[in-house]
């Protein structure tokens, strides 16, 4: 290990979810043969995964880049805020002047989170028991802030590298109309 990061790993430069899966690996066998603790391997897996993209970045992959970037923030199961290494790649690719890149991701994050919060919404509508209006409910609770969040931090970085978003006003609106209704709702 250097800095945290297993020496000898190199990225294949195909796939950043191929490289992370092969140093996880690595990970698992430096773990199985007591070179580093189990309970570190979850840590290191995520110093390595960034510090992968990194490489990714680096060397120019930036088309891999901004393809895994996508696919993480519009994951089935991701509603939340962006993770800390999304954030720092994301700052990574601004370092590297790439802010259209930065720009696309976000917006396929918020767009991702409106549609689930779109959903959601539907869902509870068509609720014919309480149980299933208070699980969408409590959804909505827990991502609602999140969501908000990111338009925040969207709005104020277009303000940081002084690019404009027409499509902002459209998603403020929908999301206020999706926050009303929920708010509204439960009193």
């Amino acid at each position: 290990m250097r800095d945290g990061i297993l020496e000898g790993f190199e990225p294949k430069f195909k796939s950043i979810s191929k490289d992370a899966d092969r140093y996880f690996d690595a990970l698992v066998a430096c773990s199985e043969s007591g070179s580093i603790r189990t309970d570190q391997v979850i840590a290191l897996s995520g110093a390595g995964t960034l510090w992968i993209t990194y490489q990714y970045i680096d060397n120019g992959f930036l088309d891999l880049v901004e393809a895994d970037m996508i696919r993480t923030v519009t994951s089935r199961d991701f509603f939340g805020p962006l993770f800390e290494n999304t954030r720092l790649i994301l700052n990574r690719l601004l370092l590297v002047a790439e802010p259209d890149r930065v720009i696309k991701i976000y917006r396929a994050a918020i767009k991702h989170r409106l549609n689930a919060l779109k959903s959601i919404s539907a869902t509870r509508k068509k609720a014919q028991k309480q149980p299933d209006r208070i699980r969408a409910e409590q959804w909505a609770d827990t991502y609602i802030p999140a969501l908000e969040t990111m338009l925040q931090d969207y709005r104020a970085l277009l303000v940081q590298i002084d690019k404009t978003d027409p499509e902002l006003a459209e998603f403020d609106q929908m999301f206020q109309r999706l926050e009303t209704a929920f708010r509204t709702s439960n009193g």
